[in-house]
């Protein structure tokens, strides 16, 4: 793996973690967190700045990886090029409105705190300015529809993958609760959690399809070149994470399990699958397109 590849991975993970947060903050707001087992607000807040404090670490890490990336281990961490790479060059430019947008991000879920209302939003704005700013450092800059395409798969994924992870993560910030109450949070929220499932399922679909079809000369470049195959590796990844999220919204919903059964092992190998997909993005957004070689 290589330092460019680390720091994009480094910073996904934390922004598909707060958009966890603010995708469970909805469906707080939709469903009612008294109808819950515990209310999940306060604990919501506590994450939801500590996932933006991990986000504005990792964007402006993602510069050090980037400066080691260009002059080596030895030399990449020296201020003179960390500088140059930061504040000087054309891809620094374009990093700092990451930098920007993941501190509004901080921000805001420092705010939010206090006050749910304002910090929800100042946050919402810095997390969709993260997600634009992202694609400027990436293959999509220069192409608007690209750019818009790659924007809204992130936050798809997010919307998904990131909810998905955080309702997981929800019972473990509570005071020692038991395993049938941990159960019970699960499978409330997960009941809650499909038609934003579906929501950013149908964004990461319908925007991966589109870039596909944008970065891809040539159907045939999915197995005679390096980023189609990478691209193929995803997609077959992202198929088993939608059939295990099928799969475990049928074993949620229709099966006759009480409400503080454990919940099925599928909904585990969702989430690692998850990751995986999570993974090849990474890769394949520093791997040279088809017409770029």
């Amino acid at each position: 793996m290589s330092w460019e590849v680390a720091g994009r991975w480094s910073v996904y993970l934390p922004l598909l973690l707060v958009c966890g947060v603010l995708g469970v903050r909805l469906l707080v707001a939709v469903r009612g967190a008294a109808l819950s087992v515990r209310d999940p607000r306060i604990a919501l807040r506590r994450l939801g700045w500590l996932f933006a404090m991990l986000l504005l670490a990792a964007v402006l890490l993602r510069a050090g990886f980037q400066s080691i990336e260009a002059w080596g281990p030895s030399e990449g961490l020296s201020y003179e090029n960390l500088r140059a790479v930061a504040l000087e060059s054309r891809w620094g430019g374009r990093w700092q409105w990451q930098a920007a947008a993941a501190a509004v991000t901080a921000l805001g879920s420092l705010v939010l705190l206090k006050s749910p209302v304002a910090g929800g939003l100042i946050a919402s704005l810095g997390v969709l300015g993260v997600a634009a700013g992202l694609p400027m450092t990436g293959h999509a800059y220069g192409n608007p529809l690209a750019w818009v395409a790659q924007s809204v798969h992130i936050l798809g994924a997010g919307f998904w993958i990131g909810t998905l992870v955080v309702v997981f993560l929800l019972p473990l910030t509570l005071s020692v609760p038991s395993r049938a109450e941990v159960a019970s949070m699960h499978r409330y929220w997960l009941r809650a959690f499909w038609p934003l499932a579906v929501t950013g399922a149908s964004m990461l679909v319908l925007s991966g399809g589109l870039l596909a079809f944008l970065y891809l000369p040539a159907w045939e470049t999915l197995w005679t070149d390096p980023y189609g195959q990478i691209l193929l590796v995803k997609v077959g990844l992202s198929l088993c994470v939608l059939c295990f999220g099928a799969v475990n919204y049928v074993r949620i919903h229709f099966r006759p399990d009480l409400h503080t059964d454990p919940l099925p092992r599928t909904v585990a190998l969702e989430v690692v699958f998850a990751f995986l997909v999570l993974a090849a993005t990474g890769l394949l957004t520093s791997t040279a397109q088809p017409d770029m070689h």
